[in-house]
């Protein structure tokens, strides 16, 4: 305690609250912390903080502390570094920045105001490097690291949305990449904006043509995008065949609407309403990825880069086939494939007939087989009873 002397600034952690303040211990000294002077709130939640903080006075047992001083001082002492480029020391890095101590002041660095490229500041630093800063939020002791640098957002300040531009890939994400755009600046490359298909086909370093989608200097934000620069999948798809051609496509595959369907290296749409002449009967039903088939193309909309196809307009009707082949009377078996309030539908193979609720006594479930006879032909509606 004697090598104390009123103004030091000292560091200890809170151990305990007592009537008025706080109490902690460092070196056996105890030091003592007026709730007035912490600026805390006088709760546990404070207990295990490490504070700094000025010594006011000497009491026989303990020393007074000041941490309202201490905090005054280093505010004065930010408001002078302002706008200044500042010396400083890493003292730990983190995922989101860098921890700094610029003579005894702590700061933050945070990953944003590293670099104006998106890279891991991690790879770059360790703790000890010096390094030049300079304070742009006082109040959080936020620092930048960019703002010592030539700010290369300054060079495109003269570029348009809808420019043509060269850039290079620097960094891949899970939904899309940044491109260089030759100066150190970064444009955002969203995967729907990479091509036509909504596949990232790009590799770090590939050099491309992107087109600008929106450029914003002060914020520094560019977007870009290479899909509009390529032919439509569409477009490339009208050069070879056209509505009503019938093709052969592998299903690549499935969505809630039906499934892709690659011809000739282009993904086309085949939707579950074109997969059968079932009713209800959707496209993961009946394919597997990989499978093989006819299809008929329905439409080729090149503005909306949309080609739709369909299976059952490329077979022949089978509720035709059935009608040449049956016979009202005729016995017939299937299976149960669905259950409703009216009755239920039974899979006769390429078709399904419905049995009335009247038409049947027998209790059934889904899977069962049904055998019964044909009283009904009637183009796509074929009906079953007992």
């Amino acid at each position: 305690m004697k090598d104390l002397q009123i103004g030091d600034v000292v560091e200890f952690q809170i151990e305990k609250l007592i009537k008025g303040g706080f109490l902690g211990h460092k070196d056996d000294v105890e030091f003592f912390l007026p709730k007035s002077l912490s600026g805390l709130k006088e709760d546990e939640s404070v207990i295990g903080k490490n504070i700094k903080a000025k010594v006011k006075e000497f009491k026989q047992n303990s020393v007074v502390v000041d941490r309202k001083a201490y905090l005054n001082d280093i505010k004065k002492k930010l408001e002078e570094l302002k706008d200044k480029v500042i010396d400083a020391t890493v003292s730990k890095i983190k995922r989101n920045g860098l921890v700094i101590d610029i003579d005894g002041i702590s700061g933050f660095v945070p990953k944003e105001e590293i670099f104006y490229k998106k890279i891991d500041h991690r790879k770059y630093f360790e703790e000890g490097d010096r390094i030049e800063v300079v304070l742009i939020d006082p109040e959080r002791r936020v620092f930048s690291i960019k703002k010592t640098l030539p700010n290369p957002w300054d060079e495109v300040k003269n570029l348009n949305v809808g420019d043509r531009i060269k850039a290079t890939v620097s960094h891949i994400t899970e939904y899309g990449a940044f491109v260089d755009i030759g100066n150190g600046v970064e444009g955002f490359l969203h995967i729907s904006e990479i091509n036509w298909d909504g596949i990232n086909d790009l590799s770090l370093g590939d050099e491309i043509e992107v087109e600008i989608v929106e450029i914003n200097p002060e914020e520094e934000k560019l977007r870009v995008t290479r899909k509009n620069l390529l032919t439509k999948p569409a477009s490339i798809f009208a050069q070879k065949y056209q509505a009503g051609d019938i093709v052969e496509g592998v299903i690549t595959k499935f969505i809630n609407v039906g499934a892709f369907v690659e011809i000739d290296g282009i993904s086309v749409l085949l939707p579950n309403k074109f997969v059968s002449f079932k009713k209800g009967e959707k496209a993961n039903e009946i394919f597997e990825i990989g499978d093989k088939a006819q299809f008929k193309v329905i439409t080729i909309n090149e503005d909306e880069n949309k080609v739709i196809i369909s299976r059952k307009d490329a077979i022949e009707n089978p509720y035709e086939i059935f009608a040449k082949e049956k016979n009202i009377g005729d016995e017939i078996e299937g299976t149960v494939k669905y259950i409703t309030d009216f009755g239920m539908f039974v899979d006769l193979g390429d078709v399904e007939a419905l049995v009335r609720k009247e038409d049947y006594e027998n209790e059934y479930n889904i899977g069962d087989t049904f055998k019964g006879k044909i009283i009904e032909i009637n183009g796509d509606r074929i009906k079953l009873s007992e």
